[in-house]
């Protein structure tokens, strides 16, 4: 349970906290809400304390609620004998969120995953997690094929999940998105040719905000090389300039990873010169995942 818990809570934190609406309070409750964000990667026992003066100040602000769901669920994720009552607070805060913000799509999203990755004994429901998600469908369109994405991957429903990504490449193919998880499903599927495809229609989109699915289309170009064992030159090229563009995003593969990347590739080429380079690049900033699979793909 406490896995899945701490799967809400990672999907959750994907969506970026919108700025106060207008029955919010003013600027103190948005530099409160900020504090928070900040104390959750250091003491959640901070966090949720500040959290609470801050619903207490703002009990109608549909933001501090939203935060209030992903705060409780992480302290639901580390806790053992609590987790269920933070996991209640958790999707409380959620559906409050939703409740005085109806309109917003964030909010019903991270609700929906909740209701999608929580057990049923903390509240998690497929068929409420679908109301969600037609519900933002009815909001906004993209977004809507978004959640219902998804709602098809976690449900393991793979048909609809297909049918539907097809269809959003056809209606919105400047979208880097849609062809960025194209990309990933064919990858899956061990389709490498048409994957590397669809990540290069991904890199190609105008579409895409700061850049995210663009810059991890080139990384998986690079990845699916790896896999392949094809495309090296392409998986070389886009590796050496996601590595140029030093993209400063968290959730994105980091510089040391794409080194790995070129170290794996420029192994299949037989270069023992650029292979012992950017394995060294990738071992000095290397944290624990990735000193793993460098131990794994090397030693």
């Amino acid at each position: 349970m406490y896995r899945l818990l701490n799967t809400v809570l990672c999907c959750t934190l994907l969506i970026h906290l919108p700025v106060f609406a207008a029955n919010d309070a003013p600027a103190t409750a948005e530099a409160m809400l900020a504090e928070v964000e900040q104390l959750m990667a250091s003491d959640l026992d901070d966090a949720e304390e500040l959290l609470e003066e801050l619903l207490a100040k703002s009990p109608d602000s549909a933001a501090a609620h939203f935060l209030c769901g992903q705060v409780m669920g992480q302290q639901a994720s580390n806790a053992i004998f609590s987790a269920l009552s933070y996991a209640g607070k958790s999707l409380d805060c959620f559906k409050k969120a939703v409740e005085l913000a109806p309109e917003n799509p964030d909010y019903r999203f991270g609700l929906m995953i909740y209701y999608l990755s929580a057990p049923g004994i903390a509240g998690g429901d497929s068929d409420l997690a679908w109301e969600q998600a037609s519900a933002i469908d009815d909001i906004d369109a993209v977004i809507g094929i978004r959640a219902k994405l998804r709602f098809y991957r976690q449900t393991e429903n793979k048909q609809a999940y297909t049918e539907l990504l097809h269809g959003a490449q056809k209606a919105y193919p400047e979208h880097a998105e849609f062809h960025y998880l194209q990309g990933l499903y064919l990858q899956e599927e061990a389709q490498f040719a048409e994957a590397l495809e669809a990540f290069n229609h991904a890199v190609a989109a105008s579409v895409d905000q700061a850049q995210y699915y663009q810059l991890s289309a080139l990384y998986q170009i690079g990845r699916n090389a790896v896999f392949s064992k094809q495309f090296t030159e392409a998986g070389t090229a886009a590796l050496q300039r996601f590595i140029e563009l030093d993209p400063d995003e968290p959730n994105l593969p980091t510089a040391p990873w794409a080194h790995f990347r070129l170290a794996q590739l420029y192994q299949q080429s037989n270069n023992t010169e650029a292979l012992t380079r950017h394995l060294q690049l990738a071992k000095a900033g290397a944290d624990e995942a990735l000193l793993k699979s460098i131990k794994a793909a090397f030693d």
